[in-house]
């Protein structure tokens, strides 16, 4: 059984979970599996704006017991860390030239992982072409173009 140490989690990757979509179940069960998880403080800000935005202000509180279920710890975002933000939006934010496919909050997640040089729960096509370590890539899944960047084991969801 595979498994990681310690990862970073992206907002894509736990609104999958509270939308119920296909890969759901896949990123519970390898979050689950996985030792320290950790989350960008902006993101986290992200993620709470998402779950009012898409199931409403009641769903909050399921999206907070989500986030203290899988133990995440959420982790400051200083002015420490401006360089390496700027250096990210200029490499791979959507107003890049040439344009990445990474937004104001990817980039959040993107930053976090780089800097503590750990694999990053994500979904969709957004960080496929970014150096960043794929956690579900790493567990034996299968992610690119092709899929849209949802996890799948063998073609399959």
């Amino acid at each position: 059984m595979k498994r990681l140490e310690a990862c970073v989690v992206d907002s894509s990757a736990l609104i999958c979970i509270a939308k119920s979509e296909p890969a759901a179940s896949m990123f519970l069960l390898e979050m689950g599996k996985t030792g320290k998880l950790y989350i960008a403080a902006p993101t986290y800000a992200e993620v709470i704006l998402a779950t009012m935005s898409l199931q409403g202000g009641h769903a909050i509180d399921a999206m907070d017991g989500l986030i203290a279920s899988l133990k995440i710890e959420s982790v400051g975002f200083g002015g420490d860390d401006i360089p390496a933000y700027k250096n990210a939006s200029i490499k791979h934010h959507v107003k890049a030239k040439p344009p990445g496919l990474l937004n104001m909050g990817d980039l959040f997640s993107f930053q976090l992982a780089m800097k503590m040089n750990l694999p990053l729960f994500f979904q969709g096509k957004d960080f496929l072409q970014t150096p960043v370590k794929n956690a579900m890539k790493m567990l034996g899944y299968e992610m690119n173009e092709d899929n849209l960047g949802v996890p799948t084991v063998h073609g399959k969801i």
